[in-house]
């Protein structure tokens, strides 16, 4: 009797209502979230793992493990160098006189190297590298004509400020001098 008094009290007549979280209803939720999350991962095993993934060797990551491998045996190579060539006796240095010429050299060769690549390929089929080119003509150009404009654009500016002199008395008989030589 208490229930169902409870029940036309509060429940009927004022519809669906969201209920209070109750403790059983707490625990069908958590159980819920339990099972999605066991479908997951099951899933996960059969659809993914269970396919296996291919991997490309132009990914990312392959790239970086192989420089990564490179580096290492760069490593490798540079530890055998210490341990059988310098701890032998054998002296390589960067500073000595013989290194920093042949450093020297090679920059200078390297140079030249340049120079002549851009003689060759460059200058050599019709590239035109100077101050003489269409695109710098085009500018030079472009910043004359700018400079004009601005320049026009003051002078406006200045004749908006200035009046004209007023007609005083010495230009009133330099006028009327002038009238009287021409009609002489």
């Amino acid at each position: 009797k208490e229930y169902r008094k409870d029940l036309e009290e509060k429940m009927k007549g004022k519809g669906m209502t969201v209920f209070e979280d109750t403790p059983d209803l707490i625990r069908v939720k958590n159980a819920a979230q339990i099972l999605n999350e066991r479908q997951y991962k099951k899933d996960l095993e059969t659809e993914i793992k269970g396919k296996g993934m291919e991997v490309g060797p132009d990914t990312p990551e392959i790239r970086r493990a192989k420089k990564a491998s490179e580096i290492a045996s760069m490593k490798e190579y540079k530890k055998d160098l210490e341990n059988e060539i310098k701890g032998k006796g054998m002296e390589v240095g960067t500073d000595t006189p013989d290194i920093q010429r042949a450093k020297k050299a090679s920059e200078i060769v390297s140079q030249k190297e340049y120079k002549k690549d851009l003689e060759t390929e460059i200058r050599g089929k019709g590239m035109q590298v100077g101050p003489y080119t269409p695109e710098i003509q085009r500018v030079k150009r472009a910043s004359e004509i700018a400079s004009q404009k601005m320049y026009k654009d003051e002078a406006e500016k200045m004749l908006c400020n200035y009046s004209a002199v007023p007609d005083t008395p010495e230009m009133e008989r330099i006028r009327s001098t002038q009238k009287n030589i021409s009609s002489v």
